[in-house]
């Protein structure tokens, strides 16, 4: 129920952050097929990847219990599509919540930060990449944020075995008022 959700607050993913957010996302790699790394990257990979979006003055975002701003319950970020000034105003977003965290609302409220942000930032469309065309909650969060299906990649990915698509899916964001 809406009422057991904890308070949370999303705010800037800061270096102190990075061992919640490589344990979170170590959890998906080993456990699911939202991404298809096979082997979760090291502490020291993910701080790599985390310096070279918030570098970039892209998003990077966790969510944290109010009464505990120490946790990390989740986290999310996007970085520019492709590397190539065409794609100046195209982003990719990610999101992954903690296993205890799914379904508490976590992942709406990154989400919708990063495209706040990205809005505020000049970019147009986002996309996500999702992998597993059977991850309905991944895609289901997607939808309610107003990302439209747009295609599939289909048998691209390969986990535990059994070939995986993967669900594109793009949402435009609305121009600023001048």
């Amino acid at each position: 129920m809406a009422n057991d959700r904890p308070p949370m607050i999303i705010r800037p993913c800061f270096q102190q952050d990075l061992e919640y957010v490589q344990l979170i996302y170590a959890h998906h790699v080993l456990g699911g097929t939202g991404t298809f790394e096979i082997d979760p990257p090291s502490l020291e990979e993910m701080s790599d990847r985390w310096s070279k979006i918030v570098e970039k003055g892209w998003p990077f975002f966790v969510a944290s219990p109010v009464s505990d701003l120490s946790r990390v319950l989740g986290f999310a970020y996007a970085v520019q599509y492709r590397d190539r000034t065409a794609y100046t105003k195209t982003f990719e977003c990610s999101v992954y919540v903690g296993p205890t965290t799914q379904r508490q609302g976590a992942g709406a409220l990154l989400l919708s930060e990063v495209l706040t942000t990205l809005r505020l930032d000049g970019a147009r469309e986002v996309l996500a990449f999702i992998g597993d065309s059977y991850n309905a909650a991944s895609i289901g969060l997607h939808q309610k944020l107003g990302f439209r299906t747009v295609g599939k990649l289909e048998n691209v990915g390969e986990k535990f075995g059994a070939p995986l698509d993967v669900v594109v899916m793009q949402r435009t964001l609305p121009a600023l008022k001048a």
